[in-house]
């Protein structure tokens, strides 16, 4: 229920029968929902937890007038005696470190908060100046606003996050920081789960740096989130081993392992590589891997999608920027499109017999021959002046038109203009 709303912050309660209050603070991009959304508010409800919630209508890192009022209600709410831990991912972070004393709180935890988001106080990205106002002059937190045990969670490798964590450190020796590998800015992500966070949030309550610590590494290290995001880094120097572990049995007996199939990009770039540099049998198992899994476990529209227009009745062709090859029988022309983005009137590419560009339609083979400014199908055949051609290069191809070579360009479009082979001109087929 809304306990206090003004022209900016909102504050939810969800009455829970907690030795506790958790006092949280969200994130950015939750302002359009400030009314209905608060941090934790799904774990309050499955785990019975008391749960106070600060939302925003406006992304002002909570630095509003309205919040001494806010406050005031919580104090009237849970009297002087309630034990309060104060949580918040990022601009919430922030903000649970610069009221925690303000709060009365006893523990806090702040995830991959900012020291600062003004340019006069720290280095900053220029995209954050969308966000200043004359509230933010002099935003940094400051050792009085500090209260309670802090404890901060950020990833040691994530630039932007270690450069604000070092900057909090100097600001006061009480802040415990504890690292959460791979997890990036989005800490709370390798984290979620209710059963994860009840548990965090209990070990936070003993106050102890190493009940915290050993809680939040166990959790963080059992998050599908982690593995995901190790397989992430990994994939630029090591395909080959992500593609392994992606199509092994311990990937098979995940119940979540969508998880990591969802991003389809990702997936296809691996069998991109995978392919280019010469295991194509490797790249044809996860090919197969990841069409299982969007059939059998995918959910939404975008997966629905994949199977309705799963008119791919050849191997696929892929771009080095993760899309499939296909052609515009509307446009008459080329395009690239990611798989689970790919428009229903889009018929993948790929070579038929002596190497010629097909498309299958209602079950018929044609083939690809341009002409002038355009790309016409016709009936599977001989090579014809102007066939597309799929030009072997070893593990990869080109695509031929004349004396010229296809490019996949960044926006969706393939150019015909060079006769120089780069990586944007190299196809695999899988």
């Amino acid at each position: 229920m809304i306990v206090y709303e003004g022209n900016e912050i909102v504050l939810h309660h969800h009455r829970g029968n907690s030795a506790y209050t958790i006092i949280t603070f969200t994130g950015l991009n939750f302002e359009t929902v400030a009314r209905d959304f608060f941090l934790l508010k799904n774990v309050a409800r499955i785990k019975d937890l008391d749960v106070i919630g600060f939302a925003t209508k406006k992304p002002n890192w909570f630095l509003s007038d309205e919040m001494d009022e806010a406050i005031r209600v919580i104090d009237q709410l849970l009297g002087p005696d309630r034990v309060r831990l104060v949580f918040g991912q990022s601009m919430g972070g922030y903000a649970a470190l610069k009221f925690s004393r303000k709060l009365s709180a006893d523990c806090v935890m702040a995830l991959s908060p900012k020291f600062s988001i003004h340019p006069d106080e720290c280095d900053i990205a220029e995209d954050y100046g969308k966000y200043l106002t004359d509230k933010m002059v002099n935003m940094s937190i400051k050792p009085g606003d500090i209260g309670g045990r802090p404890f901060l969670l950020s990833d040691p490798k994530d630039r932007v996050d270690a450069y604000h964590t070092h900057l909090l450190s100097n600001v006061s020796p009480d802040i415990i920081h504890v690292p959460t590998f791979y997890s990036g800015h989005v800490v709370y992500e390798s984290l979620s789960g209710s059963k994860s966070i009840s548990s965090i949030i209990k070990a936070l309550a003993s106050g102890q740096p190493t009940l915290v610590r050993r809680e939040v590494s166990i959790q963080r290290r059992r998050n599908p989130a982690n593995l995901r995001n190790r397989l992430f880094l990994a994939s630029p120097r090591h395909a080959r081993l992500v593609a392994l572990t992606l199509i092994s049995d311990q990937i098979d007996a995940m119940k979540n392992r969508m998880f990591i199939f969802a991003h389809t990009g990702f997936v296809t770039g691996i069998i991109y590589q995978v392919a280019l540099r010469g295991d194509h049998a490797l790249a044809v198992r996860l090919k197969r891997k990841l069409m299982i899994n969007l059939a059998t476990q995918g959910q939404g529209e975008a997966f629905d999608q994949v199977l309705a227009t799963n008119n791919i009745a050849g191997p696929i062709c892929l771009d080095c920027h993760e899309r499939i090859l296909c052609y515009d029988p509307d446009e008459k022309r080329l395009v690239v499109e990611p798989l689970t983005q790919r428009s229903s009137h889009l018929l993948p590419v790929y070579p038929g017999e002596n190497s010629l560009a097909c498309v299958t339609i209602l079950g018929e083979r044609f083939m690809l021959v341009a002409a002038e400014d355009a790309i016409n199908f016709v009936p599977a055949g001989k090579t014809r002046s102007g066939s597309v051609i799929f030009q072997p290069k070893g593990s990869f191809y080109t695509i031929g038109f004349g004396q010229k070579i296809a490019t996949s360009v960044h926006g969706g479009s393939i150019a015909i203009l060079t006769d120089i082979e780069n990586e944007w001109e190299r196809f695999v087929v899988v």
